[in-house]
């Protein structure tokens, strides 16, 4: 949540091109924030991938899928006048953002919620899988992935011509499995290691390590010269989000009661932030912050959702409208 908010929070800056030292400080931080929409996506196969309730198909249409879509059209339907008042621009219809919601979303930021739905209307089929393969089979399913949907397209795209048209794979042969389904998958995959000793800090030292060398990466890759080293990104991004997902799940039980509580607090928020928090950042821009001062934009941006949401949460019947 944190992440999102803190990439979104730097797009004005990086926008803008200027490329001094305070616009370097936020391309970094975006690319540190490209892990957070992956480890949602885990987070939520390992949440419900683990739970019996995942077979009711009832369960879903009343309970799950109403909790995920009511409050993305809800807030659609804000965000899009809100928008078209902030920018005071008379091409920009509300009505039509919310007549073509199915085609595209209102914010760019609410992207992530399309995949979100479709992983959940397929979460019952998945359940079905998951649960009558092994554990070495389902790894191959993640090779298989990580190969097909992650690497090679990233090579075709990178590498110039014609060494490109190389890793092209032929359009009739490509059956079409997206990343969020992978990370999905991983999430629940990564659970089933349990047993496993992890070392939390041995484990806090890679994850420095390779947002650095993710960072460092990303900078020479903005040169033609360099672009090829944008595939390094491509191995590397994986690898660092299973680590940090594995890191946390391994600090979970060592947690001081203060923090334990307050994540329980903060946690149910998270979906209502993420909805919320793209018009947020369009007030603050136009009316306390200027752009370059995103450190700013993201502390306001972050403080307002979560007390809005936090005050929405406590009413039980506002409650499943907006969070």
């Amino acid at each position: 949540m944190l992440l999102v908010v803190l990439a979104h929070s730097c797009a004005s800056i990086l926008g803008a091109g200027k490329h001094n030292l305070n616009w370097q400080i936020a391309s970094g931080a975006v690319v540190i924030s490209e892990v957070a929409v992956p480890l949602f996506f885990m987070i939520s196969g390992a949440m419900l991938l683990n739970s019996d309730r995942t077979y009711s198909l009832k369960y879903l249409f009343l309970h799950r899928l109403p909790r995920i879509v009511i409050p993305f059209l809800v807030w659609s339907v804000i965000s899009a006048f809100a928008n078209s008042a902030i920018n005071t621009n008379p091409s920009i219809n509300p009505w039509d953002s919310i007549v073509n919601i199915f085609h595209q979303p209102v914010l760019v930021a609410y992207w992530f919620v399309y995949p979100l739905i479709m992983l959940y209307l397929l979460s019952p089929l998945l359940k079905g899988m998951v649960d009558r393969i092994s554990d070495n089979l389902l790894t191959y399913g993640l090779i298989l992935w990580f190969i097909f949907v992650i690497l090679l397209p990233d090579i075709s795209q990178t590498l110039p011509k014609p060494w490109n048209n190389y890793f092209s794979g032929y359009f009739i042969g490509k059956i079409v499995v997206s990343q969020s389904i992978g990370y999905f998958l991983l999430g629940y995959r990564l659970t089933r290691e349990r047993h496993r000793r992890v070392d939390p800090w041995i484990n806090s030292l890679f994850i420095l390590i390779l947002f650095y060398l993710n960072v460092w990466v990303s900078f020479l890759a903005q040169s033609k010269r360099f672009s090829y080293l944008h595939i390094v990104s491509t191995i590397v991004l994986p690898i660092t989000i299973i680590l940090i997902y594995m890191t946390f799940r391994s600090f979970e039980p060592h947690l001081h009661n203060w923090f334990a509580k307050v994540v329980e607090v903060i946690a149910p928020l998270t979906y209502g932030v993420y909805l919320l928090h793209g018009i947020v950042i369009f007030m603050v821009e136009k009316y306390l912050v200027h752009f370059t001062h995103y450190w700013q934009t993201f502390g306001i941006t972050t403080a307002i959702c979560l007390a809005v949401i936090f005050i929405l949460h406590s009413i039980p019947l506002v409650r499943r409208i907006f969070t």
